[in-house]
C-alpha cells in the first residue's frame, strides 16, 4: 500500500491537502483536513520543509504521519474484499469524528465545524441588542468575502495567528467606495471584525463545537484607538438652541423655494434641532434620546433605562431643555433613524455657523491620516452624547457623577468622553485654591 499527500492547488498561497492511497491497483482520494502554506511543501517527501520560518511544519508533518497510519488501517480492515473510493473516505470521515467527540473537538458532520455556518446560526437566534447582531451580520459578510476569494471555507480550527495575520493583511489593503471616493477601513472597523469573531469562538467552544485555542493567542487581538472626535461648546449649542428656522433664512442658504417644502424643511429641521439638544443636555446615546417620552420625566429628574446597557440612569433637567419642553408644551420629537439625524443636524450646525477648520486624524489602511474640515461636517448624534459629558466636566461636575449619568461602569470609560484639550483644562484649573494660594492654610 502507498499514501502520498498532495496540495489541492499549488497556485494559492495556502492550500488544503488531499490523501492518494494506492492498493491493489486502486486509487482513493481522501480530503484530509489539513492546510499547509505552498512553498513550505516538499514534494519529494511528501511533508512540510522543516524551516524557521513556518514554526508549523513539525505540528503538521505529525498529523500527517497519523493521518497515513489511520488511512492504511482503513483499507487494510476490508482484508480481501476491495472498498470502494466512498466507502474508504466514509469510514475516514467517520474515524475522524469520533476522534474529535472522544478529544472535546468538533461533532459530527464536516458542516459543523466551519466558523460562519456557527455564526449565522449564533447570530438568528442572538437575544442582544440590534446594533450588536447588525455587528455580527457585517463580520459574517466579511468573513464570507475572505472565503469567497481565497477559496476557502474557515473551519474552527483555522482560527488561529496565522489566519489573523491573513484577514488583518486583507482588510487593511482593502476599500470601500463612499460618495464616489475610495476609503480604506479603519483600525476600529477590524478591530470590531476580530471582536466578534472572538465572541464566535467562544460561544461555540461553550457548546462543545471544538476545543481549540489559537484564536486566544495575546497576539489574537481587537486594535482600537481613540480617535478624534469633536463636541460642542455651551456657546455653540446656544448658537442651535436659539436657531429661527424662517422661509428666508432657508431660502438664502440654499433651500427649495417653494412654500410647501419650506415648510417642511421648517418642521423637520426644529424637530432635529429640539432632539440633538435633548441628547446633548442628557447625555444620552441617540438610541436612548430618541425615544424620551413624557413619562421619562419626573419633576426635576429624567429616568430611563438605556438600552445598550441595559441600566438605570437619572439625569438631572438641564435649564434650557426645561426651556425646549416648554416652547415644546411637552410634546417630544417623534423617533427618527440615526442615519436622517445625522443628516438634519449637519445642516443645523451649517445654519448655525459652527464652521470653524477642525483637524481630525485616524488610521485607515494601517496609515494615521489627517483630516481637515469644517466643523459642522463632523457632527453626529453621538456629538451630543460627548457634548454633555464634556460640558458638564467644563462645569466642574465630578466625573464619578458624570460616570453615573452616562451609565458607565468604568471611570475610564467616562473620561474617554471628556473632549478637553490640555490648554482647557488648565484654564479650567487656574482659580482652584492650590494655583491662587488657598491650598489648606498659609505658607511658610
Amino acid at each position: 500500500m502507498n499514501i502520498t499527500f498532495i496540495p489541492f492547488d499549488k497556485r494559492k498561497e495556502k492550500t488544503s491537502l488531499r490523501a492518494f492511497v494506492y492498493h491493489r491497483g486502486q486509487e482513493y482520494r481522501v480530503s484530509v483536513g489539513e492546510s499547509v502554506i505552498t512553498k513550505y511543501w516538499n514534494e519529494n517527501k511528501g511533508r512540510c520543509k522543516w524551516v524557521r520560518e513556518y514554526k508549523e511544519s513539525g505540528f503538521i508533518n505529525k498529523r500527517l504521519d497519523d493521518l497515513e497510519k489511520i488511512l492504511h488501517d482503513i483499507v487494510s480492515s476490508y482484508g480481501l474484499v476491495t472498498p470502494t473510493e466512498k466507502q474508504v473516505r466514509n469510514d475516514f470521515k467517520e474515524h475522524m469524528n469520533q476522534m474529535n467527540v472522544a478529544a472535546g473537538g468538533v461533532v459530527e458532520q464536516m458542516e459543523k465545524d466551519q466558523l460562519v455556518n456557527f455564526a449565522r446560526k449564533f447570530a438568528d437566534e442572538s437575544i442582544r441588542q440590534n446594533r450588536t447582531r447588525m455587528g455580527y451580520i457585517t463580520t459574517i459578510h466579511k468573513l464570507e468575502e475572505y472565503e469567497k476569494q481565497f477559496r476557502v471555507k474557515l473551519r474552527f480550527f483555522d482560527i488561529d495567528m496565522d489566519f489573523y495575520r491573513r484577514f488583518h493583511k486583507w482588510m487593511t489593503e482593502s476599500s470601500y467606495i463612499k460618495s464616489e471616493k475610495k476609503y480604506h477601513y479603519s483600525k476600529n472597523y477590524i478591530g470590531g471584525l476580530f471582536k466578534n469573531i472572538t465572541v464566535f469562538m467562544n460561544e461555540a467552544h461553550s457548546v462543545g463545537l471544538h476545543n481549540f485555542t489559537g484564536y486566544k493567542s495575546k497576539g489574537f487581538k481587537s486594535e482600537s484607538e481613540q480617535t478624534d472626535s469633536i463636541y460642542l461648546t455651551f456657546a455653540e449649542l446656544e448658537k442651535i438652541y436659539n436657531l429661527d428656522f424662517t422661509e428666508g433664512m432657508l431660502m438664502a442658504n440654499g433651500f427649495d423655494g417653494r412654500q410647501q417644502n419650506l415648510q417642511r424643511a421648517i418642521f423637520s429641521l426644529t424637530e432635529e434641532r429640539d432632539r440633538f439638544l435633548i441628547g446633548c443636555f442628557t447625555a444620552l446615546r441617540h438610541s436612548d434620546y430618541s425615544r424620551l417620552e413624557s413619562i421619562h420625566f419626573n419633576d426635576d429628574l429624567i429616568t430611563i433605562w438605556t438600552q445598550k446597557k441595559d441600566k438605570k440612569v437619572y439625569i438631572p433637567m438641564h435649564h434650557l431643555l426645561r426651556k425646549i419642553l416648554e416652547r415644546r408644551d411637552n410634546v417630544l420629537p417623534a423617533p427618527i433613524s440615526d442615519q436622517k439625524h445625522n443628516d438634519q443636524i449637519k445642516v443645523i450646525g451649517r445654519l448655525a455657523g459652527i464652521d470653524d477648520e477642525v483637524l481630525l486624524t485616524k488610521t485607515r489602511g494601517g496609515v494615521r491620516e489627517n483630516v481637515v474640515d469644517k466643523k459642522y461636517k463632523f457632527i453626529t448624534s453621538h456629538t451630543a452624547r460627548r457634548s454633555g459629558a464634556t460640558n458638564m466636566y467644563l462645569a466642574g461636575i465630578d466625573v464619578k457623577f458624570i460616570q453615573d449619568i452616562l451609565g458607565h461602569a468604568k471611570v475610564e470609560q467616562t473620561i474617554k468622553y471628556i473632549k478637553v484639550s490640555a490648554e482647557e483644562n488648565a484654564k479650567r484649573l487656574r482659580n482652584h485654591p492650590y494655583f491662587v494660594g488657598n491650598a489648606g492654610g498659609s505658607e511658610k
